[in-house]
């Protein structure tokens, strides 16, 4: 089912039994915690560059903000993935460009994915095709030598015994190579002794590069535009996120924020995202299938048994939103839902300072089984922390000192009547391969400090 994603090889979304366990582990160096500060730090940078843009449209505000955070996230996803770093522009700014870079052949892969996932590489070579066509031919032929160059120079380094890069394909490279047999040969061609797992292959390390590039930028980026309209419509919770930003950051100026002082602490803010991802979760289902062997399951008091090999896909709009698990209001996005307090409900008045609020604070853990938004048990996305943390962010460096608003329209109409035409936006939303919203580009969103 999912084959068609081996764009440039397998991967660990295509792999399955023991090959998949073999992948797992070779892929999961990436993300650590070490990569959680680079990811933070980077996100804080392109986000207050991307603020910048925003407020200076002033009252008239800008309608590029669902495309502006797919910017932003690409720009992270090459920081972290290749140590490139680039400065952040306005989706208008980009369109207008005439030279081309690596993130320039991954952003028309992204955009193009699904064209791409359809039809063969080759196809795109043909030269009687419009130049759109020939532009995705040339991104999918650039982003592979790219790779294959970065992963050339990586064994370079290893044979000369010089430390790495850092990037995803430096550890993905040097994560084979710390498997099993330390004959450098050998792991170059692919050969293996038993002690270790068979190392990945060059397939392997492109087939995962892309998947991580894939999965990582369109959910990330849908995830933030959903959130950020979502806050826009609700100036109520862009208040409470607030409170919680300027406590933890007040005595910090802007990427000197460190990810271990700072991370843990803004509840709130993952809360946004945890609620967004309930209601709106880019992917609708998380394939699962049984194996070789049947599988009981016992739901109250029946035993089911599921036949081998078979495809179950979880319905996780319908589980996250089910009323015996999330309550009455179950289709309300309300991030508060997700923060519980340990100080007792005759405190919570004017009398309880900030900091003991904040302090007393914790995440609510769900029943297990009801909240997958990255799958759950083994098979379970590895970027998990890479997306929580690049829009905690996100989230601290907008709201840190602006407030997000809608431009009301022409013809009278209100501040709430635009914030309810928000809403209507999020809600008017549709499956591309992904959930995501239609229209974005009908509301103009303003920037105003505080």
């Amino acid at each position: 089912m999912l084959k068609p994603l081996e764009v440039f090889g397998p991967s660990i979304s295509t792999a399955e039994g023991a090959d998949w366990q073999r992948q797992r582990k070779l892929t999961a160096t990436p993300f650590n915690e070490q990569k959680s500060s680079l990811v933070w730090a980077e996100t804080l940078r392109q986000a207050n560059d991307m603020l910048c843009s925003w407020s200076s449209h002033g009252r008239k505000g800008s309608t590029h903000a669902s495309e502006d955070v797919r910017t932003l996230a690409l720009n992270v996803l090459a920081f972290a993935g290749f140590q490139r770093s680039y400065p952040w522009r306005s989706q208008q700014a980009l369109s207008e460009q005439t030279t081309s870079s690596y993130r320039d052949a991954l952003a028309i892969i992204l955009k193009n994915v699904l064209v791409i996932l359809v039809l063969p590489a080759k196809v795109f070579s043909f030269s009687f095709l419009p130049k759109k066509w020939t532009q995705i031919g040339w991104a999918i032929s650039a982003f592979k030598q790219y790779m294959l160059d970065q992963v050339a120079d990586e064994k370079r380094l290893i044979s000369e015994d010089k430390p790495g890069s850092g990037n995803l394909v430096s550890n993905l490279v040097r994560a084979s190579y710390q498997q099993g047999d330390t004959d450098h040969s050998l792991k170059v061609t692919g050969e293996t002794k038993s002690e270790g797992p068979r190392p990945l292959s060059i397939e392997e390390i492109l087939g995962n590069i892309f998947v991580f590039n894939f999965a990582g930028h369109d959910t990330t980026a849908i995830s933030l535009a959903y959130g950020v309209f979502l806050l826009t419509a609700h100036p109520k919770v862009q208040d409470w996120i607030s409170e919680e930003i300027n406590f933890y950051l007040t005595s910090s100026k802007g990427n000197s924020v460190r990810y271990e002082d700072t991370f843990l602490k803004l509840q709130r803010c993952l809360a946004v995202l945890l609620e967004t991802l309930r209601l709106y979760n880019p992917i609708p289902g998380v394939d699962k299938y049984t194996g070789p062997c049947s599988q009981a399951l016992k739901i109250k008091d029946r035993n089911l048994h599921i036949p081998p090999n078979t495809l179950v896909v979880p319905h996780l709009q319908a589980l996250h939103t089910h009323p015996r698990y999330w309550g009455s209001d179950s289709l309300t996005w309300r991030p508060s839902r997700w923060i519980l307090s340990s100080l007792p409900e005759t405190s919570s008045n004017t009398t309880t300072n900030l900091e003991d609020t904040l302090s007393a604070e914790r995440l609510m853990k769900p029943q297990k089984g009801t909240f997958i938004p990255w799958s759950e048990g083994l098979q379970n996305c590895p970027g998990k922390k890479f997306a929580q943390v690049e829009f905690v962010a996100t989230m601290a460096t907008l709201f840190r000192h602006h407030r997000a608003e809608p431009v009301p329209k022409y013809g009278g109409e209100s501040i709430d009547e635009a914030r309810k035409r928000v809403l209507e936006t999020v809600k008017n939303s549709g499956l591309e391969l992904l959930l995501q919203m239609r229209d974005p580009g009908s509301v103009r969103i303003r920037w105003t400090s505080n």
